[in-house]
């Protein structure tokens, strides 16, 4: 009876420290807004909580009716994606009902191929589904492995109500995200339909973004402040639209009447973004991007501020902004300097014109060092196919490009295909497209090998921006296709 007793007690204080710990993840899960970091805190704590090996959460994507998982322990992959009818997280999908099975390979609905990917050996299994409040399936929830025994009717109860959370979290994650991603989108294309206006400077605020993000990074710049320096560094030449061609686009050194009215961009950079909304915690980018040609001994403009007047922020964009113009390739009206002149012109301005301490940063840890196209890269939508040689199913898939060069292509994609992941595709361009219909009269074949470097998600619904820099190509072979692709100009 005692021993009954203290049992009792034993198990009383384990159920409510398991509902003591739900509460909390609960109000952690509403405070985190990055979907990553969010989906990790979920199967964490997810597997703690159940007393389980491991957790999984499948997303579910309605553009493509599937679940994928982005997020996972041990050795899983970056991500998997199956039709949302399949498999036991499929059924708990399809029927919005929570599914406990105590043995997985005894149940015809697990898919083994999972485990075969990761390594991984599934005993039992937990999943619930993430209804929303509209009782729309978010996800799934699922827990793998048992430490003790078999999942019980008190699992099933935290799970459930955990998976309930989740989905509320998951939601107004995805909402923010969006939210973040509409305003990334519209700031940098903003940017770069400036910079679109001459030719000769295309790619500069992309680049001066690079550069001041790994300055700001460098000085433990927190997220909210490196979102400020990139969109900063994004518009700072927008006032650029109020210039007149005839002086933008001069190929010749500005008179100083010219010069004067270039001048003016800085000032109308703040007032085109004074007229834009941003949050509390951004509202400093219009004074930051328009303070790019301040310099510290006050002889910068629009301002003339001095340097205990300068913000960090914008004392990082004038290096930035300065060292991009000086190895430009592509100015008509100037050859563009090596790095160790550029930094030599910048030197000459030490402490007078830019930050001794900032341009000590950018050397000694060559924040400089970015990728600088050397093959011109087309804004060309060229349909093409591709497949995955190291994949254990290789079949064709279809893409468009959203960019192309000799040296690499960015695409749209459904699917995240991880860093290093490599890809051949099959490349058709006219030598000599058709002007006046739609029938291409001659055409080359291109079979080219890639990797991915660089993956970007442009909006919530997963729809990713892949770059893949090609490999194997020959510089005779490159000029090639960057003359075959400068015919569709």
């Amino acid at each position: 009876m005692e021993r009954s007793s203290i049992g009792g007690v034993v198990s009383s204080t384990i159920r409510i420290d398991k509902l003591t710990m739900l509460l909390q993840v609960s109000s952690a899960l509403m405070r985190e807004k990055d979907i990553d970091r969010l989906l990790k805190l979920i199967i964490e704590n997810a597997t703690t909580i159940i007393g389980a090996e491991r957790s999984s959460i499948f997303l579910m994507d309605y553009d493509t009716n599937e679940l994928y998982t982005r997020v996972a322990q041990l050795k899983e992959v970056s991500e998997i994606r199956f039709p949302a009818d399949k498999g036991i997280a499929g059924f708990a999908v399809k029927h919005s009902k929570l599914v406990n099975i105590p043995d997985a390979y005894k149940d015809e609905r697990f898919n083994p191929a999972v485990d075969r990917q990761t390594g991984w050996r599934t005993r039992n299994i937990l999943t619930a589904p993430m209804l929303n409040h509209k009782s729309e399936t978010v996800g799934v929830l699922q827990v793998l492995n048992k430490k003790r025994g078999s999942f019980n009717m008190e699992d099933e109860a935290l799970i459930m109500a955990l998976a309930a959370q989740a989905a509320v979290a998951v939601e107004n994650a995805q909402l923010y995200q969006e939210q973040e991603l509409t305003l990334k989108s519209f700031l940098k294309t903003m940017g770069s339909a400036i910079d679109a206006r001459d030719p000769t400077t295309a790619g500069h605020s992309e680049r001066v973004a690079r550069y001041a993000i790994n300055l700001g990074r460098e000085l433990g710049f927190n997220e909210t402040e490196l979102k400020m320096l990139d969109y900063s560094a994004a518009l700072h030449d927008v006032g650029k639209i109020g210039v007149p061609d005839r002086v933008l686009l001069k190929p010749d050194k500005l008179t100083p009447e010219e010069f004067d009215e270039m001048k003016r961009h800085a000032v109308r950079t703040k007032e085109i973004l004074d007229n834009m909304f941003f949050a509390r915690e951004l509202r400093e980018i219009p004074h930051i991007a328009s303070t790019h040609h301040e310099k510290l001994d006050g002889s910068g403009y629009p301002l003339g501020l001095k340097s205990d007047q300068m913000t960090v922020s914008a004392k990082i964009l004038a290096i930035a902004d300065v060292y991009d113009a000086l190895v430009a390739q592509d100015r008509p009206y100037k050859k563009a300097m090596t790095h160790e002149q550029a930094i030599g012109i910048l030197e000459q301005g030490r402490d007078s014109k830019f930050d001794g301490a900032l341009l000590d940063l950018f050397k000694e840890k060559k924040l400089y060092l970015i990728e600088r196209r050397r093959f011109t890269r087309f804004a060309l939508a060229i349909p093409f196919e591709y497949k995955q040689p190291k994949a254990q199913v290789s079949d064709k898939l279809r893409s468009e490009t959203v960019n192309i060069s000799a040296s690499g292509l960015l695409m749209g994609s459904k699917r995240l295909l991880p860093l290093g992941t490599e890809v051949e595709m099959f490349i058709r361009l006219a030598e000599r497209p058709a002007r006046t219909t739609d029938i291409v009269q001659s055409g080359r074949d291109y079979h080219l090998l890639g990797k991915v470097v660089r993956s970007e998600q442009k909006f919530a619904k997963q729809t990713y921006y892949l770059g893949v820099a090609f490999f194997g190509l020959t510089e005779p072979e490159q000029n090639d296709l960057s003359a075959v692709l400068a015919q569709y100009k």
